[in-house]
């Protein structure tokens, strides 16, 4: 009879053990409790006993109670949270709502000199600032596949839509799907954001040939682990309000595909190539193809405006290719881009040119490659900027060659050499000071000299 009442007895403080955690932030006595009271009520312990088990009940409940204090609470799924990440990125707990907010701010500062011949035609000297950049964006994703993006320049006197547009993403197939108004798909330099650009402007025949953002559909997405991408797309060309309407608007269709043939230690070792291809419909419209040399601060030295009458055009046939290659620190891309426009009852004209650059990191990184979009992204500084810890950030010393040809028959619109030269030094991962010379040497005038200088900052 003793062994089954202590055995009894066991079973029932154990009992009262499992459930005392229940019982622990109340003030009421807890199960263990009740069951040694009852025990003790019929005799079967003693005082002695009782008082020691008690003791113990005590200890367990406060155990508990302490345990249940320090687990962590259960997050509100549809509580929200704020952090930085390159920007300001605020999420829905459950992940079906993310927003980044963020802009970017490049303010240059550049003087020119030229030659005579070449000042008496373009009025070229002189020296200034500019805001090249002062841009706010918001952009995000909705649930498991809506994403979006509103992106407003403010630089000059006013506003002008950049990106804007909304999409799916995550598709079958065609990877992601966007409508609204954003970027063609055509170059590699085109395809970089400024953001990232090694020089201050992209080489002359990107700045002749590529359109920028307009409003149209496209699709992209990735094949062979990442290895090649593909994007697609049809346009209509608008203002800088992303505005037109009309009953004979100009509507392109363009493609770009690239590939990684070499891709090793995440990007530290890689060769890229890509192809590009725009067709631009033109109603007997006029075509014109200009570029600065290379900064934004001078006006167009080689441009076809003067033969806009020879320059009618059924359409127009734009092709690019591209070469990147990065071996640790050093780098180096090339793209070469050619238009063949159909004149209107005139034998056709070709235009072309072709940019070529090399770099070097002095202190060790390299230029970040992001496979997603075929295009280099954020190189960040092994060591961010410290005088209190004697570290510098990173230094990039690049040099490039660009040469644009708008001559073809009758229409001589201008050779164009670009030599540039330049320093980046990245203090942190969203702040870098550039510095670039161009030498610009415009065939039958002269020489143009530019120094310049940009603040870049990005949030």
């Amino acid at each position: 009879m003793r062994e089954f009442t202590s055995w009894s007895i066991a079973c029932l403080l154990a009992l009262g053990l499992a459930a005392a955690p229940a019982q622990a932030e109340s003030g009421d006595k807890s199960v263990t409790e009740k069951v040694l009271d009852i025990l003790k009520d019929q005799g079967s312990i003693d005082d002695e006993k009782y008082d020691e088990l008690m003791r113990e009940a005590e200890e367990e409940k406060k155990a508990a109670a302490l345990t249940a204090a320090s687990a962590p609470a259960e997050p509100n799924p549809e509580g929200w949270s704020a952090y930085w990440k390159d920007g300001t990125r605020i999420e829905r707990n459950d992940g079906y709502y993310k927003i980044k907010l963020g802009g970017r701010i490049q303010y240059d500062f550049a003087g020119i000199g030229s030659e005579s011949d070449v000042n008496d035609e373009f009025d070229v000297r002189g020296t200034g600032t500019d805001v090249r950049r002062a841009r706010l964006f918001m952009s995000g994703n909705i649930g498991e596949h809506g994403i979006f993006k509103a992106q407003y320049d403010f630089a000059g006197s006013d506003a002008d839509m950049k990106d804007l547009y909304g999409g799916l993403t995550k598709l079958p197939v065609v990877g992601t799907a966007r409508a609204g108004h954003f970027y063609e798909p055509f170059s590699l330099s085109q395809q970089t954001s400024s953001k990232y650009m090694t020089f201050m402007e992209r080489g002359l025949p990107i700045l002749a040939f590529s359109k920028e953002r307009n409003a149209g559909l496209g699709f992209n997405n990735t094949a062979f682990d990442q290895r090649m991408t593909w994007a697609i797309g049809g346009y209509r060309e608008t203002d800088d309000d992303g505005e037109d309407f009309s009953n004979d608007g100009n509507y392109n269709v363009g493609i770009r595909m690239t590939g990684l043939p070499v891709y090793e230690d995440g990007g530290k070792e890689l060769v890229h190539v890509g192809y590009s291809y725009s067709h631009r419909f033109q109603n007997n419209e006029t075509v014109t193809f200009a570029a600065k040399p290379e900064a934004n601060t001078a006006p167009r030295l080689a441009s076809t405006a003067p033969f806009d009458d020879q320059m009618l055009s059924d359409g127009v046939d734009v092709l690019g290719g591209e070469l990147a290659t990065v071996h640790g620190p050093l780098s180096f891309q090339s793209e070469v881009v050619a238009a063949l426009v159909d004149r209107d009852k005139m034998s056709d004209r070709t235009f072309w040119g072709i940019t070529g650059q090399v770099s070097y990191f002095l202190t060790g990184e390299n230029r970040v490659y992001d496979q997603k979009a075929g295009a280099f992204g954020r190189t960040a500084p092994n060591q961010d900027f410290s005088i209190s810890k004697g570290q510098w950030g990173a230094f990039e010393v690049a040099a490039r060659y660009s040469h644009l040809s708008l001559n073809d028959g009758s229409i001589r619109g201008g050779i164009l050499n670009d030599y540039t030269v330049g320093v980046n030094w990245y203090l942190y991962r969203n702040l870098r000071l550039m510095v670039n010379g161009v030498w610009a040497h415009l065939n039958g005038v002269g020489d143009t000299y530019i120094g310049q200088t940009r603040v870049s900052l990005d949030f």
